[in-house]
C-alpha cells in the first residue's frame, strides 16, 4: 500500500528492516520515481531505480523527502549472483541522518522544549478491514489489545497474542508498543516494536487489519 503520510521516513524502515532481519523488498515512490531495495537478515542484497543500482540506489531512496513506501514480505531479489551485500546498520551509521540526530538531540541538553499538541480533544477508533462502517472506539487513555478475553479491544484469532500489543495516547499522539506478540505487530507492513501512528496508518495484527483514524470530541 502507498501511503500519503507515512509513519516512517525510508531511513527509519531501511532500519527496522535491518534490526528485525526481515526479508522482501522496499518499494520507495516519488511521483514517477521508483526504487526497489531487497533487504534481507540485517543486509541489502540489491537495488535499482531508473537511475541508479546497488548502494547509489538506496543513497538515492533514503534522501528522497515526502516519499511513499510499500513492503513486500518475502520477496527475493531476481539475480543474487550479483548481490552487493551492503550491511544497513553501517550504510545507514555513515550515509543516513538518524544516527547524526540522535548526537545532536544529546548535544542540546539545555534546549528550548517545544511542547507538544494536546491530544485530548481527539477520539481515536479503529476501522477493521473487514467492516469498513465500523469504528472501533479506544475507550482508555491505554487500551490493550489481544485474544484475551479480559483485553480492552478483544480480537478473537489464532494468530493474535492475548495480550498482543497496547495503544497509548499521549500528548504527542497515539503511541504503539508491541507486548512480545508472537507473530508481531505491523504498521503499514513494516514490523514494529513501538513507535507513534498517525491517522491512516494501517494495524495489522496476525490475519486482521485495521485502519487508524480520529475525530474531534463534542465541544459541548
Amino acid at each position: 500500500m502507498s501511503l500519503q503520510d507515512p509513519l516512517f521516513t525510508i531511513e527509519e524502515v531501511l532500519l527496522r528492516l535491518g534490526e528485525n532481519k526481515q526479508q522482501g523488498c522496499l518499494l520507495v515512490f516519488k511521483d514517477a520515481e521508483l526504487i526497489m531495495i531487497y533487504v534481507q537478515e540485517g543486509f541489502v542484497l540489491n537495488a535499482t531505480s531508473d537511475r541508479r543500482t546497488g548502494k547509489e540506489a538506496v543513497e538515492q531512496a533514503v534522501h528522497l523527502t515526502d516519499a511513499s513506501y510499500q513492503w513486500l514480505r518475502g520477496v527475493r531479489p531476481p539475480d543474487p549472483v550479483h548481490s552487493i551485500y551492503l550491511n544497513i546498520q553501517e550504510f545507514l551509521l555513515k550515509s543516513g541522518d538518524i544516527y547524526k540526530n540522535k548526537i545532536a538531540e544529546t548535544s542540546r541538553l539545555h534546549g528550548r522544549v517545544v511542547e507538544p499538541a494536546d491530544e485530548s480533544k481527539y477520539r481515536y477508533f479503529l476501522i477493521p478491514a473487514s467492516q469498513p462502517a465500523t469504528k472501533l472506539y479506544l475507550t482508555k487513555s491505554a487500551s490493550v489489545i489481544g485474544r484475551n478475553k479480559s483485553s480492552d479491544l478483544v480480537i478473537d484469532g489464532n494468530n493474535v497474542s492475548g495480550r498482543h500489543c497496547i495503544l497509548d495516547i499521549h500528548r504527542r499522539g497515539l503511541f504503539i508498543l508491541d507486548l512480545d506478540s508472537t507473530n508481531g505487530t505491523y504498521i503499514n507492513g513494516v514490523l514494529v516494536k513501538d513507535g507513534y501512528v498517525n491517522p491512516g496508518d494501517v494495524l495489522e495484527l496476525g490475519d486482521y487489519r485495521f485502519t487508524v483514524n480520529r475525530e474531534l470530541r463534542d465541544s459541548a
